[in-house]
């Protein structure tokens, strides 16, 4: 029993430690691609982007599912008939409605970062 909770204090510890690898998530969320105009969402409980729909651009049905928490982040601001386009090699994540457009520049570790993966700087 002692061992047990030496082991979850342990693991407890180091994962708490841990810093963000924000070069790491970067090179994931830049590979990932979503072009949809939303026909049907199904968050669940888990806090994942789970959408259907269909590509703008082709007409083809598509779907895009995010099993990380990146862009699920702004899935709030996601509503039938919104576009939404997250091109592959960017990491700006659009939200096109019916007459706005919204977009989430990708940030880690309370940074924001530009498409090329530098931090952007903040004018003062």
């Amino acid at each position: 029993m002692k061992k047990t909770i030496l082991f979850i204090t342990l693991i407890s510890t180091i994962s708490c430690n841990q810093s963000s690898n924000c070069e790491a998530f970067m090179r994931i969320d830049r590979e990932y691609e979503c072009v949809l105009l939303a026909q049907k969402k199904d968050w669940g409980t888990s806090g994942n982007l789970a959408m259907e729909g269909i590509n703008p651009f082709t007409q083809e049905k598509c779907n895009c599912n995010k099993e990380n928490r990146s862009f699920s982040i702004y899935r709030n601001e996601i509503e039938i008939g919104d576009t939404v386009i997250k091109r592959k090699g960017e990491l700006t994540f659009y939200i096109h409605k019916k007459d706005t457009i919204i977009s989430h520049e990708w940030e880690c570790d309370g940074k924001t970062y530009n498409s090329d993966g530098t931090i952007k700087e903040i004018l003062k």
